[in-house]
């Protein structure tokens, strides 16, 4: 037995050899190759569409070394995607098309509302991404449907819906109550009042969340405002309760304040000059 084990060791120690033997003339092939044709090095980043993000934009976030090696490169994709959306309103989608090739597609972010916050306007996407209305990459963004809704004004009472403290690029991730916003805009819908209203006051009276709806006058100025719960759920029935007593609320004069927040009843008051 004891003979037995020293031959095969003997004869493993030389297969471990042999392969240390290969693996060290495959790697200085490699290197040798890599220094005279640099066939590890990044060759290209294809941008799908062309033009929405720029080649400085495409390659200046590329770590040296990973375009040096790009199956390096190929593993930290995903973090060379997040470092670019931090900074524009897209999403990016990278996979490999040939020997260190990629093809990055870019998706612009579409917003489903405007908000005006300290003193600026911001886009913000259902997913809670937000970022200036001011941007000039706004250019490739879509914001039809965004920019024909009333704006969303939130009220320096209410939680703060961006950290901008810090570094963090140009998109922000907002703390608000997306869905909750979202239900207010589609009771705005059902209700008949998109266009009617001209900008959504999310504020706070008496320590409670409320929400303020600014109307149109006919002149297109400011006209009624009415005040709702916070909660979607409550709106629908106070706003058919309005518009049984005011069919075209377009008409209600710009002094007149209708407060639904009391439950069982609609107070109707003309505002203090």
């Amino acid at each position: 037995m004891k003979l037995n084990f020293w031959a095969i060791s003997r004869k493993a120690k030389k297969r471990l050899k042999v392969l240390l033997l290969f693996l060290s003339l495959a790697g200085g092939m490699l290197a040798a190759a890599e220094a005279r044709y640099a066939i590890f090095r990044l060759y290209g980043i294809e941008t799908e569409p062309g033009g929405l993000l720029s080649e400085q934009v495409v390659w200046g976030t590329v770590r040296p070394h990973h375009e040096k090696i790009w199956m390096l490169f190929w593993l930290f994709k995903e973090e060379y995607c997040r470092n670019i959306e931090a900074y524009y309103p897209v999403n990016l989608r990278m996979e490999l098309s040939g020997w260190g090739r990629f093809r990055l597609e870019v998706l612009p972010l579409e917003p489903t509302f405007r908000m005006y916050w300290g003193g600026k306007f911001w886009y913000v996407a259902a997913d809670g991404r937000t970022w200036l209305a001011s941007l000039k990459e706004n250019a490739f963004v879509r914001s039809e449907k965004a920019d024909a809704l009333p704006l969303l004004s939130w009220s320096t009472d209410r939680a703060t819906p961006l950290d901008l403290s810090g570094d963090h690029g140009n998109v922000f991730f907002s703390s608000m109550p997306i869905d909750k916003i979202l239900l207010w805009y589609d009771n705005l819908k059902v209700l008949g009042w998109s266009e009617k209203v001209k900008f959504v006051q999310a504020g706070i009276r008496e320590g409670k969340d409320v929400v303020r709806l600014i109307f149109y006058d006919q002149k297109g100025g400011n006209g009624t405002n009415i005040m709702l719960a916070d909660d979607p759920k409550e709106w629908q029935t106070a706003g058919l309760a309005i518009k049984k007593i005011y069919p075209d609320i377009s008409k209600i004069t710009s002094n007149v304040f209708i407060d639904t927040t009391y439950k069982g009843k609609i107070l109707v008051q003309n505002k203090v000059q």
